[in-house]
């Protein structure tokens, strides 16, 4: 082995130094082909675990949302109720009278209300907003009187 030879040749003082750089190019080696690796993929993984943590908590406050609604009885009535049904409910509950009712093909229904008070509509309108129906068309209207309107209007379930 001439390269053994070659070190054995050397006096103390260079074997030693040639000793160390040796185990100071094998720690630099392992450092850039295994630990700087490693560690890279450690960070990635870490800021992944972070992002998913976050999705994890925002999921735990949802389902602890959910299960307190569905303790508490709520429902959207939008599953349970055609939207002539939830029509018919709503403005008798907000005492108005319907002059005209009129479902188009599309699932959306056309209504007509003559000297309704605006305060009612407005009212009227706004639960219906709550409900997940939508105004498609309105058009008011100077009714009778003074407070009193008329409306026709184009709704659709969302």
């Amino acid at each position: 082995m001439p390269l053994l030879n070659k070190f054995r040749e050397l006096n103390r003082r260079d074997q030693t130094m040639l000793v160390l750089l040796a185990i100071a190019l094998a720690i630099y080696v392992f450092y850039q082909a295994a630990w700087r690796p490693l560690a890279a993929a450690n960070s990635s993984l870490a800021r992944g675990n972070a992002g998913l943590r976050e999705t994890v908590q925002s999921m735990t406050a949802l389902a602890a949302e959910y299960q307190q609604l569905r303790q508490a009885g709520v429902q959207g009535t939008a599953t349970q109720e055609t939207l002539a049904q939830l029509l018919d409910r709503t403005v008798a509950a907000h005492q108005l009278q319907m002059s005209r009712f009129q479902p188009g093909s599309s699932g959306d229904v056309q209504i007509r209300f003559d000297n309704s008070s605006f305060d009612q509509i407005a009212r009227w309108l706004h639960q219906l907003e709550n409900e997940s129906v939508t105004v498609r068309d309105l058009a008011i209207s100077p009714g009778a009187s003074t407070g009193l309107v008329n409306v026709s209007v184009r709704l659709f379930r969302a």
